[in-house]
C-alpha cells in the first residue's frame, strides 16, 4: 500500500519550513516514513505548534520504534501543547495479519503496547488508523472493534494510490463485498451512539464504499483549497494524490504560492479530477461543509440501525 520505505532518494523535511505554514491551519499530520526515527522531531512539532497555535498536531507512527522513546516524547509533547498534539498507530489486522504485512515478528504486540502504554500514562489523544488491502479487509470490523476496548478513536482507509507520496500507483482492489461487510458493522456501530462526531464518522464509511465501488466520492473534493499536502521537499501540492505542484516554499512564500497561477491551475485540476479520493484529510472539511446532506444520510442510516437492516 505504501513504497516511501524503499525510495532511496527521499529527503528530510527542514523544519525551518514549517515557521512558513499558514495560522490558519486547524490540523496538521506529521507523517513519514516513520517521524520518531527522527532525532528532531521535537523541533518539528515545536515549530508547527508556533507557526499554526490553533492546529490540532497528530504524529502517524508505525508503533515498532523503542515504546520509552515514543512514550518520552508524546508525553513531553502533552506537556506543553496538551490535547492539541495526538498519536495515530498503524494497525494493519489482528495479530499475525498485522506481523505479516508489515514483515515484523512481534509488531502488532509493539503497536497494541505502545497505545496501552500512552492510555495507561493518561493520554488522550490516541487513535488506530486501519487501511484496509485485500489481505486484512477481513480485519476490518476486528480493529474498529479493538480501538473500542482500548478506548481510543479509529480512523480508516482503503488504499489508494499516489505517485509523489506514496510512490505507488498500482494499488490492488479490495473485493467489494467482504469491504461493504465490514464497513456495514462499523458504520451501523457509529450510527446506535449518541455522538454527532462518530455519526459523521458513519458517513465517511459510506464515501469509502462508494470510492471502492468505483462511484467516486460522495461530496465535491476541496484539494488546494481547504488544505494541501508538504513534501520532504517542501513542495505543496493540492493533495496527498494529485501529482501537480502549486510551488515550492524554498522559493517562495505560503501566500504568493497560495494565490499564484500555478495554484489556481492545480484547483482546475482538481475541479476535473476523476480519482474520487476519500480520505480523512480529503474529507474532512467537505463532511463539515455539507451539514444537511450529511444530516440526511445519517437519519436515515439510524431508521435502518432500529430496523435491523443494512446501512451500506
Amino acid at each position: 500500500m505504501c513504497n516511501i520505505w524503499k525510495s532511496e532518494d527521499a529527503g528530510d523535511l527542514d523544519p525551518a519550513l514549517l515557521a512558513r505554514l499558514p495560522d490558519t491551519l486547524r490540523y496538521v499530520n506529521l507523517s513519514g516514513g516513520e517521524p520518531f526515527l527522527r532525532q528532531d522531531l521535537p523541533e518539528l512539532v515545536w515549530a508547527t505548534a508556533r507557526a499554526c497555535p490553533r492546529a490540532q498536531i497528530i504524529i502517524s507512527t508505525n508503533g515498532m520504534v523503542a515504546q520509552s522513546r515514543v512514550s518520552e516524547a508524546m508525553l513531553a509533547a502533552r506537556k506543553e501543547l496538551g490535547d492539541r498534539v495526538g498519536l495515530g498507530i498503524s494497525l494493519d489486522g489482528i495479530g499475525e495479519t498485522h506481523d505479516r504485512i508489515r514483515g515484523v515478528p512481534g509488531a502488532f504486540d509493539r503497536a497494541v503496547g505502545l497505545a496501552k502504554s500512552l492510555k495507561a500514562d493518561g493520554f488522550t489523544n490516541l487513535r488506530l488508523a486501519f487501511t484496509a488491502v485485500d489481505e486484512n479487509v477481513g480485519d476490518f470490523y476486528e480493529v474498529y472493534k479493538l480501538s473500542q476496548e482500548l478506548g481510543i478513536e479509529f480512523t480508516s482507509a482503503v488504499a489508494q494510490g499516489s505517485s509523489h507520496y506514496f510512490q505507488a500507483s498500482n494499488v490492488s482492489s479490495v473485493e467489494l463485498e467482504d469491504l461493504r461487510r465490514q464497513l456495514d458493522r462499523v458504520a451501523s456501530s457509529e450510527l446506535s451512539t449518541m455522538s454527532p462526531k462518530r455519526w459523521a464518522r458513519a458517513y465517511f464509511d459510506r464515501g469509502l464504499y462508494e470510492f471502492a465501488s468505483g462511484s467516486g466520492r460522495p461530496l465535491a473534493c476541496l484539494a488546494g483549497a481547504d488544505f494541501f499536502f508538504l513534501s520532504p521537499a517542501g513542495t505543496i501540492y493540492p493533495c496527498n494524490v494529485l501529482d501537480e505542484a502549486l510551488g515550492n516554499l524554498h522559493e517562495a512564500s505560503f501566500e504568493e504560492i497560495w494565490n499564484s497561477p500555478g495554484a489556481a491551475a492545480a484547483r482546475r485540476s482538481v475541479a476535473k479530477c476523476g480519482m474520487g479520493c476519500w480520505m480523512v484529510c480529503t474529507a474532512r472539511t467537505a463532511i463539515k461543509r455539507n451539514p444537511v446532506k450529511v444530516a440526511g444520510w445519517v437519519a436515515a442510516g439510524k431508521i435502518k440501525v432500529w430496523q435491523g437492516k443494512q446501512v451500506l
